[in-house]
């Protein structure tokens, strides 16, 4: 294979940051971490052939500060930039700006995030294309406007910024009298953490399961690699996820990849995609797609047994890939790991089982900032059937030992034990 990419900047910290690196030292790609002056010491930090600072603690004076990434990918020669998940992943605005300095964007062009992932573009797209979509409204401009298309819609609803993601820039509005600040609230975080305060309403459908397509696509071809339930939330940020949906019968799963490959196949896509739907009454609804690589995506690699992260650089350095669906292989359940707000903020013990698969950006000695998100660790089992994942899941919970801060560890413990989740009558507006 002729090889393109000799050395990929990585526009990420932690665990995504560590995870492609991992991909990039499988084929021989040269890799370059950029880091925050608060991350210096990070152990994605010294994983990397080459390092260098980009700004400060605050996100927006380093993560995501597009002149100061490219300004270090062009001094360090690189050949392309790979986003990871969040910050700058999905954002239009500096994939051009890549393409315009001879820099490879690992992801699809500017204009098909543009179009893909704002969240009012991509619904209208999924109309055109006869995929169904939640009852909502256009792109919200005025105070008159918010009030009267949400009476149309009926409470209770959904305010959604158009660019957002991790739970992000959303808001559930039972009653008209929140509906003024409930808007505020969410424009001034999409312009937080998005740099785009536009929203609009969608019905908020009632005890949904979300559920989820993996694809991956070459420009001409789409292969599917799977679907994911992603149902039990904590404020709309995803805490466990399982691949496969075994709510879904062959017929629905069928329907789903259909209406997957209505919306993309198309588009000449390139790269890693997640095309998410609200699954109700045994109908799908398309609610929103990722263009890029999803925090999730380990249960998938688990049980289609592909590296994606690998299959992604391959796809933007020009590999093809088969139309054909790929088969599911057992069952994986993922743990979210995160950190609870507390006064103590150092690891002062950090254990994990080694029998399964653990994805973390953390040591024992390691300060967690308070800039970034407060994942710690993906804890990820796979088994034969639901049933065995879910007894690998709790034994390996038990065998977690963290100190020194505050997390959701027994939570997730409560979860996995309770009666909802073995059953799995589980659904988005689960208490947890």
């Amino acid at each position: 294979m002729s090889q393109l990419f000799q050395k990929i900047l990585i526009a990420n910290r932690g665990e995504v940051a560590e995870r492609i690196i991992r991909a990039c030292q499988k084929l021989k790609i040269q890799t370059v971490a950029v880091y925050s002056t608060v991350d210096a010491q990070s152990r994605f930090v010294e994983l990397a052939n080459e390092k260098i600072c980009i700004g400060s603690a605050p996100a927006k004076k380093s993560y995501l500060n597009r002149e100061s990434l490219l300004m270090a990918a062009l001094n360090l020669n690189v050949d392309a930039i790979h986003p990871g998940y969040g910050f700058l992943s999905e954002d239009a605005q500096f994939a051009e700006m890549c393409a315009e300095c001879g820099i490879t964007f690992i992801g699809p062009e500017s204009g098909l995030i543009r179009q893909l992932a704002d969240k009012d573009k991509s619904r209208l797209l999924a109309i055109e294309q006869g995929v169904p979509v939640i009852p909502g409204s256009d792109l919200i401009t005025f105070d008159d406007e918010l009030i009267m298309q949400a009476k149309e819609i009926g409470f209770p609803l959904l305010i959604k910024a158009a660019h957002g993601g991790g739970g992000k820039g959303i808001r559930a509005i039972k009653q008209e009298a929140d509906l003024l600040l409930g808007a505020e609230i969410v424009q001034q975080e999409a312009k937080s953490s998005f740099a785009a305060g536009s929203f609009y309403l969608e019905k908020k459908l009632v005890h949904a399961r979300h559920i989820e397509v993996q694809i991956l696509g070459d420009g001409q071809h789409v292969q599917v690699l799977g679907d994911r339930d992603c149902s039990l939330q904590n404020h709309r940020q995803k805490v466990i996820e399982e691949s496969p949906s075994t709510v879904l019968t062959d017929e629905q799963r069928s329907q789903l990849y259909k209406y997957t490959r209505q919306l993309i196949e198309n588009q000449h896509y390139v790269g890693l995609g997640t095309i998410e739907f609200l699954f109700a009454e045994n109908k799908f609804y398309f609610l929103e797609m990722n263009t890029r690589l999803q925090v999730e995506h380990g249960v998938t690699e688990e049980t289609v047994k592909m590296d994606v992260v690998q299959q992604q650089l391959l796809v933007a350095d020009g590999k093809d890939v088969t139309n054909a669906d790929v088969m599911m292989n057992g069952h994986a359940i993922e743990c979210r790991l995160t950190l609870s707000p507390c006064v103590t903020n150092e690891i002062t013990q950090f254990d994990f089982p080694t029998n399964i698969r653990v994805e973390t950006g953390y040591r024992v000695g390691d300060k967690i900032s308070a800039y970034y998100d407060g994942l710690l660790a993906k804890i990820i089992c796979h088994a034969e059937t639901r049933k065995l994942a879910i007894i690998k899941m709790k034994k390996a919970l038990e065998a977690i030992h963290v100190s020194g801060i505050e997390t959701n560890l027994m939570q997730l413990k409560t979860i996995v034990s309770s009666q909802e989740f073995m059953e799995n009558t589980i659904s988005i507006d689960s208490k947890i």
